[in-house]
């Protein structure tokens, strides 16, 4: 079950990570603020991607449809972890819709670190394409992301195969040392494509290429799942705030400030033939993100760029909704970051 996250909730479980986080820093000595800042934040980030996935299955914000506003060829839908689009099936598509690949290409956006007294608290961004996760309690998914710690910007490379955790990819120096990563401009590429396998499973190949630093790029082939467990039952293209799976159920994490990005050429598999976003024959999702407590925007798919203000998410159907439904023409769209805590 999906749960709604309180703002009691959130801090606990911020407080939770910091705590985790820390755990394990070496004694800094004489270092510089700077060398401090870098030792901590290599430290974070290793404790977050072995402890913790920051890429899980969307989840729905418990909103009334009704006040959520309709488009020819879109659904809208509301997430507190997902912004973007996602391409589903209906009833009446057939066989002849099954997604077998998802890919777009991608500019990485630079993000803001916090400041003042939110400065050692983590702040994250995960940009990715995947099939599966918008219906369904797997993800085959693979991008780029952002964690910011002490104000030092730590960007990275990664696969996953959900509910399995993260693996970061890329050169030893930047996994372990946070030197010659990716970086904000940098132009990439990635896809998943699903393939049949033997013994009842999907196998995947999830292959990203870094145009500005090749050496960042990869290609992992031969990732098996069940056909009955990995569906195929959509595709996505998706800008994501971290979720991890406690005893209690998924708590998710600060948003960092990217401004805007876009997804360009977003395409999918269908049949035998390769089609964009929204001229999928299915449904075409536009996802908007909203805080926890479902009273403004986090991030929004089609404006044209920050809005300045804080978007309030409408209370009832008559409420004016400042981030309506859009749609990704040709495969293209921008996500824009609208909110900060």
């Amino acid at each position: 079950m999906k749960k709604r996250f309180g703002a009691s909730v959130t801090m606990l479980v911020a407080l939770t990570l910091g705590a985790t986080m820390l755990t394990g820093l070496s004694s800094t000595g004489s270092l510089s603020a700077t060398a401090r800042q870098h030792d901590q934040t290599l430290a974070a980030h290793a404790a977050f991607v072995k402890d913790m996935s920051s890429h899980a299955p969307m989840m729905r914000a418990p909103v009334s449809p009704s006040v959520l506003a309709s488009s020819p060829g879109v659904t809208e839908s509301a997430s507190v972890n997902w912004s973007g689009f996602a391409d589903t099936p209906t009833a009446t598509t057939g066989p002849a819709s099954t997604i077998s690949s998802v890919s777009s290409s991608w500019t990485i956006p630079r993000v803001s670190c916090l400041v003042g007294q939110y400065r050692n608290q983590d702040a994250f961004l995960a940009q990715w394409v995947g099939l599966d996760g918008y219906t369904d309690g797997t993800v085959e998914q693979l991008g780029t992301a952002t964690q910011c710690y002490e104000g030092v910007e730590y960007y990275y490379v990664w696969y996953e195969m959900f509910p399995a955790g993260t693996v970061e990819e890329g050169t030893t120096q930047c996994i372990n040392n946070n030197v010659d990563c990716p970086e904000p401009g940098d132009r990439v590429q990635a896809s998943v494509v699903s393939t049949p396998g033997t013994g009842g499973n999907n196998n995947y190949t999830l292959k990203l290429t870094d145009f500005s630093n090749p050496s960042e790029s990869f290609d992992v082939a031969n990732q098996p799942c069940p056909a009955t467990t990995c569906l195929n039952t959509s595709a996505e293209w998706i800008v994501e705030r971290p979720a991890f799976d406690l005893p209690f159920g998924f708590q998710i994490l600060p948003q960092a400030d990217y401004g805007q990005t876009s997804f360009q050429n977003g395409t999918l598999g269908i049949g035998n033939r390769v089609t964009t976003i929204d001229r999928y024959p299915g449904t075409v999702n536009d996802i908007a993100m909203i805080d926890d407590s479902l009273s403004y925007y986090l991030s929004c798919p089609g404006q044209n760029g920050p809005p300045g203000q804080l978007l309030l998410f409408p209370q009832t159907a008559s409420s004016p909704n400042p981030c309506g439904p859009t749609n990704a023409w040709g495969g293209n769209f921008s996500d824009t970051w609208d909110s900060s805590f």
